[in-house]
């Protein structure tokens, strides 16, 4: 796992004018809300685990649309936090456990758990419409976005980039 930090943040995505060589410094350079990211990411898309392809790439797509959905209007620990309601609402799928046990296991802030086990509270409506966009269900889409006052263009928007920022995962 240390490698494969080491190997994604040393990436010429990222950025960087100097070589991360330990784990602390990458760390660092991350900051917690980075690291946890790449973890979420690393779970779902390890080889060898057991969760389907397919499994892992709707619940990055959901993750990306829901952050994106957010970006501009809320704070960006919002952003963040709807990426890992996306990603962890299939989590009962990529673990092959009821979510009530998967949920047990990690711990996660009240707003994040009412949204993953109730589609409630400040994330729930945008898994809704993550979901219902899955579903090509149109009027739930319709629905669920009136109410939070998005425009089906910035949803459609964020579902497009969602669905390529998963493909060039290359999951």
């Amino acid at each position: 796992m240390s490698f494969k930090l080491l190997r994604y943040i040393n990436s010429s995505g990222f950025g960087l004018m100097s070589e991360i060589n330990s784990f602390r410094h990458a760390v660092m350079i991350l900051g917690y809300k980075k690291l946890f990211r790449w973890l979420v990411l690393l779970m779902a898309t390890t080889p060898g685990n057991s969760t389907a392809p397919a499994i892992a790439r709707t619940a990055i797509t959901r993750g990306r649309m829901m952050e994106h959905m957010m970006q501009g209007s809320l704070s960006a620990d919002d952003a963040d936090n709807a990426f890992i309601v996306g990603v962890f609402s299939m989590l009962d799928v990529m673990l092959g456990v009821p979510l009530d046990k998967a949920l047990e296991e990690i711990s996660l802030s009240d707003p994040i758990v009412m949204a993953l086990k109730h589609r409630h509270g400040a994330y729930g409506p945008y898994l809704q419409i993550a979901e219902a966009c899955e579903r090509q269900n149109w009027d739930d889409v319709d629905l669920q976005i009136s109410l939070l006052g998005l425009s089906r263009k910035r949803v459609s928007a964020a579902h497009l980039e969602a669905l390529a920022w998963a493909e060039n995962l290359g999951i």
